[in-house]
């Protein structure tokens, strides 16, 4: 009996042997060999089985039940490479790469749908985070710059500054500002409380780069459809962070950079103080020759006179500016499942600015919350920004800084309150020190924003989904203007010398701008056998309202006290109001066949507001086509092309009016230019001039394009090219009426402008090892503008001038030319002075009556970008540039150094006597080889007057071209096993730079020809106006993952 029972147990523990040898538990961590980051979600079964698991929130997995003749693990991610790993006893590590044979890009198109890249037959460029702020500017379409092909972004580079972005050119004499898309829903750009001597920044601007994930832009009509009558200038979609199924975690990342002046104006060394001949009170540079010696300067009034060499002043204006401090946080929250998810964001980017006495000051205040939920067949996701904004801007202060004689020490007077240097004794009469401008004439603004969105959707049926989308954009701007009051002592210097008294200025606005966008869409997607359909139908209401009220007093009776009620007349008040609403219908269609064929319909109806009743309808489409050659022959990939795609597209967009454009409104009037009304009985406010529009229309846009996409050599080298034709028709403008009308002008529909061009990206990876990795990537872009038609049979229109430079419009030539008056020439072509110009009794130049000099072009000849990336092991650097090639800008900082003698190009022949070369002069009505000398002590009206020498003005028209090292940056990313035994789980620093070099042609020692202060539309494309100074910035930056 007990040798029966021994057996049995023994048989029972063999059996129960091979059943635990049969079955065993296998567990490991799957990570990226990119960046050594847990992957998560990762399938890994046991080879042949349907036996397995899904790796966790830190890339771990667990397999129980593993049979016992198990020899392998199949791991596969979606974009990266499935590896089969052999199993070992222990814990497995696998390390996976990303397959950039079979990864599919996904892109964020219009309406916030997402679609992969190889059914689009559009050009839609993606940039994405990690190359969105490599030099921490904290400006998202600062980092943008060079780095998409088409777009056009201007930045004066101070912190906080307002920011141009054209696509594919100018098409509107109105407005060229894109359409910003966050998270599906429009936002607002506008540059409330702007003007030419304070920039206070557009709305783009209030988004932190930290919390963007990828902006995509949309460049052509067939891309934008389905925005209507916005979308005729583009779109820039942002697409911001969402959490995933991850971990709690907290990520700080703060960035210090030091700020400098980029680019200052040179200046003569040859010549001093004076006008004709050395006067103290001047702040022009038309005196003696610099010779070194003491003398007198200054004010005659002191007790003790102040005496300096008559010697120039090396970096005179460069170092009035002060080295500014610039410091970008951000602080984030990041925690997520299949069911919930939540990021929360604060930032806070402050700047104090490159002028000194702080008064150049910026402060943006960023909070962030975004989150989605997942309940059965409900998707719920939101989110929510809130923005402050605390800026200070100084006044223009050209008369100071640039019209300030080269030999006088600007920094050595920055104690205002020095007897020597204040208000009754600074040196010259005609402007006051600028130590003492920077105090007492400057702007305060305040802005609060709050933008968001909340989005449901509904899984009606399998591939048949419900979405429901409000967002809203809501802000409040504040902005003051100081300017103090001074009276002059009797007697004193200024008071004896004629200086003019500050009389006292101030005014106080209020801003408001609201803007809801409701959106309600089905959408559809299914699979039938070799074919697969998507489509979408919608409804969309845009309603906006904008409205201001303030008001201002020029003369204030008690200096130092700033209010509307400071002051012997009445404040002048002003309101405003508009408001404007948009219903549209849309819907969109695409068919796809096995995967390499597919096509997209779409289309949009508008009903404006701002358009005549009973004519506000308005129907937009567009169609696109994409051919995929690597799916439709599959041979390709065999000979190294990895990716080939066609494509062609047409579309049609819209730019709507503006408000107001078809019913009359009413302005406020001063009487004889100086009294405000109301007064005495009389209204303050009259009928505008400008005749309304009764059968108006919205611009139109239509577009062609064909481009290719491929990629080659294991994706080491992508391609992109595309060519695009698009024409704008029914130009809003005010045309003018002849004055028996009644009306000045006439709002009407004419015109035709025309913008066709190639867009080119390349990327290049010569070097891919496991240590090292280096790519180089280009932008290429020519845009060709042309004047096609205008109205009436007119074959030039005049958009904007100064001093005698007008920016035209010319049938038959680009949009945007510079046209000054010509000299008088002689035009008897049997005479033999035939072209000679013909001089004045003192030897200058005559201006033609009829006679005009066309410059060029606003317009480049091309832009290139550029941008490397090189990586060993932990350690990166990446830098990015751009190349302006042509066109042509105004400079009133040019006018200014040529009227006060400081530009380098007033010491033409040394100011010596000269006689115009190839000139004639009139004697007894016949021409004369001319023998007239301009005087020495005339030097300041012939080299640096326009009146009385129109050639001068030829000057102030500069060429546009640069070269601009836009970004650098050198990374280390600290190895994991460095972290293993810290609470952090990431851990990275940087050394950063932004704008460190800037080249441009010898005529332009002027300005950076970025920095504009005349608006981010068509304007700025005319010129500057002295008001903005661009920056460098060079520091370091640490990010902390916990």
């Amino acid at each position: 009996m007990k040798e029966k029972v021994l057996m049995l147990l023994a048989c029972l523990w063999l059996t129960v042997g091979l059943a635990m040898a049969q079955n065993s538990r296998v567990t490991g961590i799957v990570t990226s060999a990119e960046g050594g980051e847990p992957v998560i979600g990762a399938s890994v079964l046991v080879e042949g089985t349907t036996v397995g698991a899904i790796t966790d929130m830190d890339g771990n997995f667990v397999i129980d039940n593993v049979p016992a003749n198990a020899k392998s693990l199949i791991v596969s991610y979606i974009g990266m490479v499935t590896q089969r790993v052999e199993i070992k006893p222990g814990r497995l590590v696998v390390v996976m790469r990303t397959d950039s044979k079979t990864l599919d890009e996904v892109v964020v198109t219009a309406l916030g749908m997402k679609r992969s890249e190889k059914t689009l037959g559009y050009s839609a460029s993606t940039v994405k985070s990690e190359k969105l702020d490599v030099a921490k500017s904290g400006s998202v379409m600062g980092g943008l710059t060079g780095k998409v092909a088409g777009v056009q972004i201007s930045s004066a580079g101070v912190a906080g500054g307002s920011q141009k972005v054209l696509i594919r050119g100018i098409s509107s004499l109105n407005s060229n500002t894109p359409l910003y898309i966050v998270d599906g829903v429009p936002i607002d750009n506008s540059t409330t409380g702007r003007n030419n001597s304070a920039d206070f920044g557009n709305a783009a601007n209030d988004i932190n780069s930290e919390d963007v994930e990828s902006v995509t832009v949309l460049k052509g009509a067939s891309a934008t459809a389905l925005y209507g009558s916005r979308a005729s200038n583009g779109v820039i979609m942002i697409n911001t962070k969402k959490a995933g199924v991850e971990k709690l975690s907290i990520t700080y990342d703060g960035s210090i950079t030091a700020s400098q002046i980029l680019r200052v104006m040179q200046t003569q060394d040859i010549f001093g103080q004076g006008w004709g001949s050395w006067d103290r009170a001047e702040n022009g540079s038309w005196g003696p020759r610099l010779d070194g010696t003491i003398h007198e300067w200054g004010s005659d009034q002191l007790e003790t006179p102040m005496t300096k060499p008559f010697s120039y002043v090396k970096h005179n204006l460069r170092d009035f500016y002060q080295t500014g401090l610039e410091q970008n946080h951000t602080v984030s929250l990041r925690y997520g499942t299949e069911a919930v998810g939540i990021v929360a964001t604060y930032g806070n980017l402050n700047s104090s600015g490159i002028m000194p006495n702080d008064a150049d000051t910026y402060a943006r205040n960023t909070f962030s919350l975004r989150g989605y939920a997942k309940v059965n067949k409900f998707n719920f996701d939101m989110s929510m920004n809130f923005v402050r904004k605390d800026i200070r801007r100084a006044e223009s202060m050209y008369m100071e800084l640039l019209q300030h004689a080269v030999d006088v020490d600007m920094s050595s007077m920055s104690d205002y309150n020095d007897e020597r240097y204040n208000f009754e004794n600074f040196y010259t009469l005609y402007a006051n020190n600028p130590y003492w401008m920077l105090d007492n004439y400057y702007y305060q603004y305040q802005d609060d924003r709050i933008y968001g969105k909340i989005e449901m959707s509904y899984d009606i049926l399998p591939g048949l989904k419900a979405i429901g989308r409000i967002g809203g954009d809501f802000s409040n701007q504040r902005r003051e203007n100081f300017n103090e009051k001074y009276t002059s002592a009797e007697g004193s210097y200024a008071y004896v010398g004629g200086k003019s008294d500050e009389v006292g200025y101030y005014s106080r606005y209020s801003y408001n701008r609201k803007q809801i966008d409701a959106t309600a869409l089905l959408s559809a997607d299914y699979t039938l056998g070799d074919f697969t359909i998507m489509g979408t139908a919608g409804w969309n209401l845009n309603q906006r309202h904008y409205d201001y009220t303030g008001g201002y007093v020029n003369g204030l009776d008690v200096p130092g006290w700033y209010n509307l009620q400071n002051t012997t007349s009445a404040a002048v008040t002003e309101t405003y109001n508009s408001k404007r609403r948009l219903i549209g219908v849309f819907g969109q269609a695409e068919l796809g066949y096995k995967n390499f064929l597919f096509l997209n319909l779409s289309a949009r109806n508008d009903w404006s507001s701002t358009l005549p009743k009973g004519g506000n309808s308005f129907f937009y489409g567009g169609a696109n086509l994409s051919l995929v050659l690597t799916e439709l022959l599959p041979s390709l990939k065999e000979n190294n092309v990895d990716f080939l795609k066609v494509r062609a597209a047409v579309g049609q967009t819209g730019n709507d009016a503006d408000v107001y454009k078809t019913t009359a409104w009413f302005n406020p009037v001063k009487d004889a230019g100086y009294t405000d009304l109301p007064l005495n009985g009389v209204s303050g406010l009259t009928e505008m001039n400008t005749l309304p529009s009764t059968t108006l229309k919205p611009e139109m846009t239509t577009e062609y394009e064909f481009g290719t996409s491929a990629n080659f050599f294991d994706n080491r080298l992508s391609l992109d090219f595309a060519y695009y034709n698009k024409v704008t028709t029914d130009q809003i403008i005010s045309a003018s009426l002849a004055p028996e009308s009644g009306y000045t002008t006439e709002t009407r529909n004419v015109g035709k402008l025309q913008n066709q061009g190639v867009e080119i990206m390349a990327n290049v990876t010569p070097i891919r090892t496991k240590d090292w990795e280096w790519s180089l990537g280009a932008t290429f872009t020519k845009n060709n503008s042309k004047v096609k038609e205008l109205w009436n049979g007119l074959e030039e229109y005049s958009y904007t001038n100064s001093r005698g430079v007008y920016y035209v419009m010319r049938v038959g030539q680009p949009v945007g030319e510079f046209r000054i008056s010509a000299p008088e020439t002689v035009k008897d072509k049997n005479s033999p002075y035939y072209g000679a110009t013909v001089v004045n009794s003192n030897g200058f130049p005559n201006q033609s009556a009829t006679d005009y000099e066309y410059l060029g072009k606003a317009e480049a000849d091309f832009t290139l970008g550029f941008t490397t990336n090189l990586r060993w092991k932990n350690l990166s650097f990446s830098a990015t540039a751009d190349w302006r090639k042509g066109g042509l800008m105004y400079s009133e900082t040019s006018y200014i150094s040529h009227f006060n003698g400081n530009s380098t190009q007033t010491v033409y022949n040394e100011r010596n006597s000269f006689i115009y070369p190839n000139s004639v002069k009139v004697v007894n009505g016949e021409y004369v080889e001319n023998n007239i000398m301009v005087k020495a002590n005339q030097m300041n009206y012939a080299v640096g007057n326009y009146s009385y020498n129109p050639m001068i003005r030829r000057e102030f028209v500069l060429p546009k071209d640069y070269f601009k090292l836009r970004e650098v940056s050198l990374t280390y990313d600290f190895p994991k096993n460095w972290l293993t035994k810290t609470p952090f789980k990431k851990v990275m620093v940087s050394l950063v730079g932004r704008n460190l070099l800037l080249f441009t042609p010898k005529k332009n020692n002027y300005v950076d020809p970025e920095a504009t202060n005349l608006g981010n539309d068509l304007l700025s494309e005319f010129g500057e106006s002295t008001g903005t100074s661009s920056t460098r910035n060079f520091g370091a930056n640490i990010k902390v993952v916990f």
